[in-house]
């Protein structure tokens, strides 16, 4: 039992030691340091906001809240997604000359921008007071429940596209592609209800799509709705199981194709 012990804080130290390592590079020797990753959203946010309310003329109550309630968890994911498709080629020597589960360079990807997207939440809080809609007790609950489904999601699609990196190279341009496709096919800049009905079926496969729509009921008007959760969950556990058994897989000749 102590060896068994040993070997999970071994682990749990060595993945702490690679997302701390992530971090520290990330804004090494920047003035603003781990602000700036909140510096796209906002910026993007605003870049929205101008298009759609002056130059489209797209009228929505809290249109700014609504925006980076949605923009601040889809940073996380999609970073995450676009880092980790380059992570095991950027540690190759690490890769090929340290025993240790691969799948921790992925993680620590996830884990890096998880804190990011933590640093995002006083802002949140913030537009939430100025907004009249303050947190409740129910963001203690739901908060930490869609950061774990979120974070199921986002790993599962971060082994695949790494792994496939891994192989092949193209995936590396293919997934810059595919995230900016799935921005729009996503929640963010609309609410779920102005899609037709008969649509909503594909947006379904979406692993955002009820997910961001979760993370607006709490944070603008603090509440659980555990069918959207519900539906978020299944298809994070879909996208985690098949990434997994992906990463497991093609992960047995990555000394090889790397």
């Amino acid at each position: 039992m102590d060896i068994i012990d040993r070997e999970v804080k071994r682990k749990k130290d060595l993945l702490l030691l690679l997302t701390k390592k992530e971090v520290t590079l990330k804004y090494k020797r920047t003035v603003l340091g781990i602000l700036w990753s909140l510096l796209n959203p906002l910026l993007l946010g605003l870049v929205l906001f101008i298009a759609f309310t002056i130059f489209l003329r797209f009228h929505m109550e809290n249109y700014t809240f609504f925006l980076l309630s949605a923009l601040f968890p889809w940073t996380w994911f999609s970073t995450s997604v676009t880092i980790s498709s380059g992570t095991l080629i950027a540690n190759i020597q690490l890769v090929k000359k340290v025993r240790f589960p691969r799948y921790f360079l992925v993680l620590a990807t996830v884990l890096t921008h998880l804190v990011n997207f933590l640093f995002s939440l006083p802002v949140i809080i913030a537009l939430a007071y100025y907004y009249g809609k303050g947190p409740s007790i129910i963001w203690l609950l739901g908060i930490p429940i869609l950061i774990v489904v979120q974070f199921m999601a986002t790993t599962g699609i971060c082994l695949m596209v790494s792994i496939l990196n891994a192989y092949f190279r193209d995936m590396e341009y293919i997934i810059a592609v595919f995230v900016n496709l799935l921005f729009w096919m996503t929640p963010i800049v609309y609410p779920l209800d102005m899609v037709p009905a008969a649509y909503r079926l594909y947006l379904a496969i979406n692993p955002l799509t009820y997910l961001i729509t979760a993370w607006r009921d709490i944070f603008m008007s603090s509440a659980i709705r555990w069918g959207n959760i519900g539906i978020s969950w299944l298809v994070s556990l879909v996208f985690l199981s098949f990434g997994i058994l992906l990463f497991q897989k093609l992960g047995k000749r990555l000394d090889e194709v790397i």
